[in-house]
């Protein structure tokens, strides 16, 4: 057994080396990846090279989720690069943990079910992650969308009333402030500076937020420019109001719900003073 374990282990670990030198091939394609999201890029071309390999190549459901995140976190022109970003992640990490379990399962034999258990489970536990890191950005930019978006509409209307066209006012905003929606509209104004055009821009700030508020919002703002913006105030100050109230209905549903999660806590609380109570009433009474 400790023999299995180690020649495992060990061909797992060379095949590492022989996959991290393949991989600087690979090298240009995580140079520009930002360190703080991406940590130990430089090993990702071990991924890199395992998915060029027929068995371990991005494709199937696996494929298609991955891509259709990346469409709506990434510009889609760089879909399919993100996504074989976080193939490559999940493949390199997955591989790195399970020839460190097989190396420490074949070095203290009396303890292998326990490596081999915890290597298997980090490398379920990495896979997932990378995996859904995507879509739990999504997730997380979307709540930020929604919390945002009252003071950018609010804030819109009062330039737009002050004179400022549209597209002044929206670059305005997108620069006076950091935060997802923000980021999401830097992105909106670079797409109109490189020929996009005001409604496409628009309508994709909407499918990046991944918001139905949001969403329904740049659709009502792209039809009010499609009859001429000559109603453009009015309909910003009213969509003021309508978001600020859905934000207030929001902020009430949180509300109830974190109240309804503290109810348990507090009970238990409840019954261990109760429990401390009666303890301490008995013991008086028998004692």
């Amino acid at each position: 057994m400790q023999i299995a374990f180690l020649s495992i282990g060990t061909v797992l670990a060379v095949s590492f080396l022989i996959f991290l030198f393949k991989g600087k091939v690979y090298e240009s394609y995580i140079e520009n990846l930002d360190d703080k999201d991406y940590p130990m890029k430089e090993i990702y071309t071990v991924g890199y090279a395992l998915s060029n390999t027929s068995i371990f190549r991005l494709r199937g459901r696996i494929s298609e989720k991955l891509i259709s995140q990346t469409k709506i976190y990434f510009e889609p022109q760089y879909a399919q690069y993100y996504a074989s970003v976080a193939w490559a992640q999940c493949l390199t990490f997955v591989y790195i943990f399970l020839a460190v379990s097989f190396l420490l399962s074949g070095m203290l034999i009396d303890k292998w079910t326990l490596f081999l258990t915890f290597g298997i489970f980090l490398s379920g536990i990495s896979a997932y992650y990378f995996l859904t890191k995507t879509k739990s950005d999504i997730e997380k930019r979307r709540q930020e969308c929604i919390a945002e978006l009252p003071e950018v509409v609010s804030t819109l209307a009062l330039l737009i009333n002050s004179g400022m066209i549209l597209k002044e006012a929206w670059t305005t905003i997108a620069n006076s402030k950091d935060g997802a929606i923000y980021d999401i509209m830097k992105k909106t104004c670079s797409d109109m500076e490189n020929g996009v055009s005001e409604h496409d821009a628009i309508n994709r700030f909407g499918q990046m937020s991944d918001s139905q508020d949001v969403k329904k919002f740049a659709t009502a703002l792209v039809q009010s420019m499609e009859k001429g913006g000559a109603d453009l105030s009015d309909f910003l100050a009213k969509q003021s109001s309508e978001i600020w109230g859905l934000k207030r209905e929001i902020m009430l549903q949180k509300g109830e719900t974190a109240a309804s999660k503290l109810l348990i806590p507090t009970m238990l609380i409840f019954v261990g003073i109760m429990i401390i109570v009666l303890s301490s009433a008995l013991g008086g009474a028998f004692f």
